[in-house]
């Protein structure tokens, strides 16, 4: 037990450093409780993630907003479902109410001013949710930014802003998230490097790909090469099926819209998640063009010579206590492509949803751990 209130102390104070960032941006009733309520809080939560009702654990998130919030009404993309007659914070409140929560598109509202905390409501998106579901736009927050905590497994919480996770709690441990690995670290300068495609497709594509395959629940490989002569040695694709990405070229005859664009984008990310779930790697290259899926890295590893490795932290440190052998198979043909293959990256999602994107530089495979998909 004091292992458990320890770790939930350091998973709260993680968030509070990562809050601190962003907190100019926050308004009065958006801001978070204070540490001894949400350490609280965040116990309560725990406990209720490991109440199993009918062969099911409750996923929900919840937010600290009171029931006279401005942000109530000022949120456009929401309905804000007020209970008749609020309910008290308890496990037993919690776990009774989870089934009807998805943490997709609502929060359950917590009011927080008293000694007895209240359960007041639902905060339910829908116009972003929806324009999402119809493909009008690649990506984005469903919910809105303020503070929040997801029941995510049992044992499992994590800190949020929005959709974004920040900090994770798991198993007594606590773990940053990062939100800049495709736009300010050397993996996200190898995908820029010698491709043609705008920084701003690129990113809607991969975001929309892996915010896919996170709510498929599967796990999945992507491989980035320069060209299919690069990789050609050291990758056998079994499903061959060459497209040109949908805008790449200006000779394509078909008249684009910016809007037509943008479901097209969307269109084409939702196809490459859905192969990443057949077994092997999806191949594409920096210019985005499909080489083909269910992909078998042929590097030899019978001889032992694991590529030279460093893993990055969160804040940019290389991280000593991690090593090759930390994960399976998939993971490691990731390590070895990017040692093999120049310029190439990696992305390897878990099927429990941790993302890691892999590179190499100066001799060593790089890892990039706990990529989160950043505030949008």
């Amino acid at each position: 037990m004091t292992m458990i209130i320890n770790g939930i102390r350091t998973f709260v104070k993680s968030f509070y450093e990562c809050y601190e960032s962003v907190y100019s941006y926050m308004e009065d009733d958006q801001k978070l409780p204070e540490v001894k309520t949400l350490e609280y809080i965040c116990t309560t939560l725990l406990n209720v993630s490991t109440m199993c009702e009918e062969s099911r654990y409750p996923s929900f998130r919840v937010c600290f907003i009171p029931p006279d919030s401005e942000l109530l009404a000022a949120y456009i993309y929401s309905h804000t479902l007020m209970f008749e007659t609020p309910f008290p914070f308890t496990e037993n409140t919690l776990n009774k109410l989870a089934p009807a929560l998805n943490p997709d598109i609502s929060y359950l509202m917590l009011d927080i001013r008293s000694g007895e905390f209240k359960v007041i409501g639902i905060l339910s998106a829908f116009t972003i949710w929806e324009k999402i579901l119809t493909r009008e736009v690649a990506t984005g927050n469903r919910l809105p930014r303020i503070p929040n905590i997801f029941v995510k497994n049992p044992g499992e919480l994590e800190a949020c802003i929005g959709e974004a996770s920040v900090v994770s709690y798991r198993s007594g441990n606590t773990v940053f998230f990062r939100t800049n690995t495709f736009t300010s670290t050397l993996a996200a300068a190898q995908l820029s490097n010698g491709s043609h495609v705008s920084d701003d497709h690129r990113l809607k594509f991969i975001y929309r790909i892996l915010w896919r395959i996170r709510q498929n629940r599967n796990g999945a490989l992507i491989f980035i090469v320069p060209s299919e002569e690069s990789c050609s040695e050291y990758l056998k694709i079994k499903y061959k099926l060459p497209i040109r990405f949908l805008f790449s070229s200006d000779d394509i005859p078909i008249k684009h819209t910016a809007n037509n664009k943008a479901k097209e984008l969307v269109t084409y990310a939702e196809l490459i998640a859905k192969f990443t779930s057949v077994d092997g790697a999806v191949v594409l290259t920096k210019d985005l063009d499909l080489l083909g899926f269910g992909a078998e890295t042929l590097v030899d590893n019978v001889s032992g010579k694991h590529p030279r490795m460093c893993f990055i932290d969160w804040d940019g440190k290389e991280d000593l206590n991690k090593s090759f052998d930390d994960n399976g198979m998939r993971h490691r043909a990731c390590y070895y492509l990017c040692d093999k293959v120049d310029a190439s990256v990696g992305i390897v999602v878990s099927q429990d949803g941790i993302i890691k994107c892999c590179t190499r530089n100066d001799g060593k495979v790089m890892v990039y751990d706990y990529v989160s998909l950043p505030f949008l």
